[in-house]
């Protein structure tokens, strides 16, 4: 058995069906995860839930399918213009999404890895303690979790000893992070660059360059 750990995949169904075909997936034997951030931005959201389905990818919750769910369990005379918007940019079949995605886990706490979409909280030694919004999107630590991505705070890895690697995804302009206790997952695949994943029982990095560059990077 081995496993593999997909970063921020984004719609880009194309990619992600060839970064499984790179690893050489075996169905009923190897392990499959995901960073979160499975939809937005790319064109294939409800494409890449259902091929994540098929082969069985286990995905923890990323702060796109978090913005979906409380968007969609938002009253529809109450959502703002920003809102309707970024539901128009996942395409249809708004409630089957929304089904496969409201049940994802924080995170995913294997014998070997810790699995989670943006990174854990500095100062805290369990993850049920740990601030909701700093599990989503933290890039940077201020020492008390206000500014949660600011460019004068070092990243929140470096703040933090944990027992298991720790795989995150969330911060493509970061790029992809391997160094030990870490394995950062989002190397933009939705921005034009390449789809990544780590496999722990190789501790080897499976790349795929992106096909086209489907959104812009800000």
């Amino acid at each position: 058995m081995r496993t593999l750990i997909v970063g921020d995949v984004h719609g880009c169904l194309d990619e992600l069906k060839d970064i499984v075909d790179s690893f050489g997936l075996v169905l009923g034997k190897d392990r499959i995860f995901q960073t979160g951030d499975m939809i937005n931005r790319g064109p294939h959201s409800l494409g890449s839930l259902e091929f994540a389905r098929e082969c069985g990818i286990q995905s923890v919750l990323g702060n796109h399918e978090s913005r979906l769910i409380q968007i969609w369990e938002t009253p529809a005379h109450a959502r703002n213009p920003k809102e309707d918007a970024f539901l128009k940019r996942l395409g249809g079949n708004l409630e089957h999404i929304y089904e496969l995605v409201k049940n994802w886990p924080l995170w995913i706490d294997d014998r070997d890895f810790t699995l989670v979409h943006a990174g854990i909280q500095p100062g805290k030694s369990s993850l049920e303690d740990m601030d909701r919004k700093v599990l989503l999107t933290v890039r940077t630590w201020d020492g008390v979790g206000k500014d949660l991505d600011s460019p004068k705070d070092p990243p929140w890895f470096s703040c933090v000893k944990w027992p298991r690697t720790v795989v995150f995804g969330h911060w493509a302009l970061g790029g992809l992070v391997v160094q030990p206790g870490f394995r950062g997952l989002d190397s933009g695949c939705v921005y034009g660059k390449s789809l990544s994943a780590w496999c722990p029982e190789e501790d080897r990095i499976y790349q795929v360059a992106a096909r086209h560059e489907y959104s812009r990077l800000h």
